[in-house]
């Protein structure tokens, strides 16, 4: 029962009085709470079957349109294909779990990062929904099958005990069972998603067929809950799947703060589950708008997160104590003077030792030949270095083929080339923050944020423009600080982050706009984004003088080579003498200042404040960003980052990086370890022959791949 185990009981209770005192009429009431555990089932359901993929170390983001499709499917099976009730049930379940293997075929195959592999399936089911919906609710199911999602048994609708069937086999698969254990050690706890996956390999454990369960089975799960969710409903509705991601991914972080701290469970994501939807239906019986639900998941989100990173000293009171003292004594401080006056005489003689090298010439740095232009243009025009160039080639190719009469005018590509400036300037931002290892997922809603913060301003606040655009670009750096804090300061994941920013942001552009259009903006500012120079539209130019600026900002400063080292390697960066957490702060910052610049041209060009704008961003910029890089993500990033290396001699980085290694940090190198000699260690850690001993490296490969016959201890326990 101590609080940081049991958090959530205690949010649960404080709530309840708080309710209980400030709608006692309408909150202390059966009903209620009945409705509660009914509405929260399908909910809650998702979360449970969420548990799965985090655990082993997988965030799926397309958790909310596997929903969507499993609602929208069994209901174009029955009422259009007129499908037996099993059969379309049947058919739903299967499709959930073809998702899964497709988003395992694209981060385990295809090697693309979970997050962005999920985000892109889950884009690709939204168009699918679209199509098989036709955009529009789909009615008239058979009565037999509405009765799942809507009968009660003791005053409790039927989703709820399935729910409670499937939490307990989850539960029991998980916490009982091999493959639970295979799980947790495949994805370790919050600490380090996915940290464990090379040591869970090592000790034989299958990962990739790890993760495809677990894929599976939360696409199954999802599957299910959608076509409870049609069942309730009484109609295939397109539009329910993107309003489940955020309360899920919330209870299941929260839930991994209670009963097992740290660690992703079953019974603690049911316990969150409730625990949210619980604040959320007394905010709205106490009278409050309609988005304080985005606003309260993206809070909870933050705050879950926060505590499941959160860890306390695994020290008591009196042992704290008596280090402290220790640590003060005057024998401690005297030998720590000595050791830091010892490792300045080791620096300064190395220093010494190196600057009379370089003066003497005896150990000449060489110099490196100048490469041919041949070579040179030889990689530069490379399909793997020009992709997005021979794609643009074969399009325009096809294209001209096929509508010629409409492709090849002078309109038609003076119209991409304006219509997509705002995109591509999103985009351009973009890069900054990535190439620092941080991932914007709040990048559409800093755009609809300085849409509608401009538009209020002019319209309803009758700001000047100036002021305006300002006030627009100040919230977008307001923005990234806050990201900034949470990354840095709470030690959420950057995804993670930004995801629950994104949420908090939607919230506060239903509360500006009052969820409505704002219009009557001056015409002076609507110039800015519809005037032409040229024949080209201004924001077109906008983008250019942006994308040349940060162009030379990464490119030819040495800011630029420290967010590169920073994205690359943090830890070496950071070793270095590069001070990372000011680096992501400045990325951030920057991201967030070019999406509210953004946001504040295409308000200017639709000459009216839009607050739903913003999310139609983020798919396509993430994709013009990924294929604007290697075709490995990170590889770029990683490559570049290691020019801190190949500075001249002399540097300031090079002197910090040969300083802190040689003489601050006393580990040995780690040698490269190769699948030959990997195969050794782990052969010969199942033999009774040391490496290099009686059992040679040849005759231990010759056994074949390494497996072991069973978890090791450690991981069994």
């Amino acid at each position: 029962m101590a609080f940081r185990n049991s958090a959530a009981l205690y949010l649960f209770a404080f709530m309840v009085v708080v309710f209980a005192l400030w709608v006692p009429d309408t909150f202390l009431t059966s009903g209620t709470f009945r409705s509660v555990l009914s509405d929260q089932a399908i909910t809650c359901l998702v979360a449970v079957g969420l548990v799965f993929p985090i655990a082993a170390g997988i965030l799926d983001l397309a958790v909310g349109a596997e929903v969507g499709l499993g609602a929208i499917l069994v209901a174009w099976l029955l009422a259009n294909q007129h499908f037996g009730i099993p059969a379309a049930i049947a058919v739903s379940l299967v499709a959930g779990a073809a998702i899964g293997v497709f988003s395992w075929l694209m981060i385990t195959r295809a090697r693309i990062p979970a997050f962005i592999a999920t985000l892109g399936v889950g884009s690709v089911l939204t168009a699918v929904i679209a199509w098989v919906s036709g955009s529009q609710q789909i009615v008239n199911l058979p009565t037999g099958f509405t009765t799942l999602g809507t009968g009660q048994l003791f005053g409790i609708t039927y989703p709820v005990y399935i729910m409670l069937i499937v939490s307990v086999l989850l539960w029991y698969v998980l916490e009982r069972t091999s493959v639970g254990r295979r799980i947790y050690a495949t994805g370790g706890n919050f600490g380090g998603i996915g940290g464990n996956a090379e040591a869970a390999a090592l000790a034989g454990v299958r990962t990739s067929r790890i993760i495809l369960f677990t894929l599976v089975t939360c696409g199954m799960v999802s599957g299910l809950a959608g076509l409870l969710e049609t069942s309730k409903l009484s109609t295939g509705d397109p539009t329910i799947g993107p309003g489940y991601l955020f309360p899920v991914i919330a209870a299941v972080f929260l839930g991994s703060t209670q009963f097992r701290a740290g660690r992703f469970n079953i019974w603690g994501t049911v316990v969150a589950a409730y625990v949210l939807a619980t604040g959320v239906k007394g905010l709205q019986l106490a009278g409050l708008p309609i988005w304080i639900p985005d606003l309260f998941n993206g809070l909870a989100l933050l705050l879950a997160v926060g505590l499941a990173a959160w860890r306390r000293a695994p020290t008591t009171r009196r042992e704290a104590i008596r280090r402290v003292l220790a640590a003060n004594t005057p024998s401690a401080r005297s030998h720590r003077r000595t050791r830091r006056a010892e490792l300045h005489a080791r620096v300064a003689t190395m220093s010494a030792a190196l600057a009379a090298e370089q003066a003497t010439g005896a150990h000449p740095v060489p110099a490196q030949p100048a490469e041919p232009l041949s070579a040179r243009l030889r990689r530069a025009i490379a399909f793997r270095n020009s992709a997005a160039v021979y794609l643009f080639v074969f399009m325009v190719v096809v294209f001209a083929l096929w509508v010629p009469d409409t492709f090849l005018t002078s309109g038609t590509f003076r119209s991409v080339l304006s219509d997509q400036a705002i995109t591509c300037l999103v985009a351009v931002g973009l890069v900054v923050p990535i190439a620092a290892g941080a991932i914007d997922l709040a990048v559409g809603a800093e755009v609809g944020l300085g849409a509608i913060l401009v538009a209020w301003l002019l319209a309803n606040q009758h700001f000047g423009i100036p002021a305006a655009i300002v006030m627009s670009l100040a919230a977008g750096a307001a923005v990234g600080v806050f990201s900034w804090l949470m990354i840095t300061r709470a030690r959420i994941p950057a995804f993670i982050a930004t995801l629950g920013v994104s949420s908090v942001l939607t919230a506060v552009i239903a509360w500006v706009s009052g969820s409505q259009q704002i219009v009557n903006l001056p015409a002076g500012f609507t110039t800015l984004g519809t005037g032409q120079l040229f024949g080209i539209t201004y924001p077109v130019y906008i983008m250019l003088a942006v994308s040349i600026g940060l162009w030379y900002l990464l490119e030819r400063t040495a800011l630029g080579r420290r967010i590169y080292a920073t994205g690359g390697n943090p830890e070496a960066a950071s070793l270095a003498g590069i001070r990372t957490s000011s680096i992501i702060l400045f990325t951030l910052v920057t991201g967030g200042v070019v999406s509210g610049l953004a946001g504040l041209l295409e308000t200017s060009k639709l000459s009216t404040g839009d607050p739903t704008i913003g999310p139609g961003y983020l798919l396509p910029v993430i994709a013009a960003r990924l294929l604007g890089v290697h075709p490995i993500p990170g590889r770029a990033n990683e490559h570049l980052g290691n020019r801190c290396g190949r500075v001249r001699p002399g540097h300031r980085c090079q002197r910090l990086a040969t300083r802190r290694s040689a003489h601050l940090d006393p580990r040995p190198v780690q040698r490269r370890r190769t699948p030959a000699r990997r195969r050794s260690r782990c052969l010969a850690q199942n033999s009774h022959h040391p490496p290099g001993g009686a059992a040679s490296l040849p005759a231990l490969a010759a056994r074949g791949p390494c497996r072991k016959p069973k978890l090791s201890p450690r991981v069994e326990a």
